[in-house]
């Protein structure tokens, strides 16, 4: 019976997990490299900050979870990220497609009460609390 949940979740997020690996091809197709690792696919496009430019070393993000795909600027970044992405993961598994409207939705909510859109966004509220919580 497991299986089957593990399974549906997995199909749940599929959608959200298409996005990431479009995202991906880019990283990859530019020298990235892909490792599946806990149930997610992981995209980084270098292994180590001082290898990357000027443009990857000012994203405003170093990471950011598509469904079952995480994306991350760099594999040692990733390291650092990966319980947070996880948990994003998680929420994927739970939302499926509706997480695209979810999580700008929290993120309007969050402003209007004048809060901060990111920092104050429920979803990342959950994913900086769990992953605290969660040994890797």
């Amino acid at each position: 019976m497991k299986i089957w949940l593990k399974l549906a979740r997995f199909v749940w997020a599929l959608p959200c997990s298409a996005v990431g690996i479009l995202l991906a091809a880019p990283l990859l197709l530019a020298g990235g490299s892909v490792m599946w690792s806990s149930g997610a696919l992981e995209v980084t496009y270098r292994h180590r900050q001082s290898s990357c430019g000027r443009l990857a070393r000012s994203l405003p993000f170093r990471g950011i979870a598509f469904g079952h795909v995480i994306l991350a600027v760099t594999r040692e970044e990733l390291r650092v990220i990966a319980r947070h992405e996880r948990v994003h993961v998680q929420q994927y598994e739970r939302w499926g497609p509706l997480f695209f409207l979810a999580y700008p939705a929290s993120s309007i909510w969050a402003l209007a009460r004048g809060r901060s859109f990111y920092w104050d966004n429920h979803f990342e509220l959950e994913a900086r609390a769990l992953s605290s919580l969660v040994a890797q």
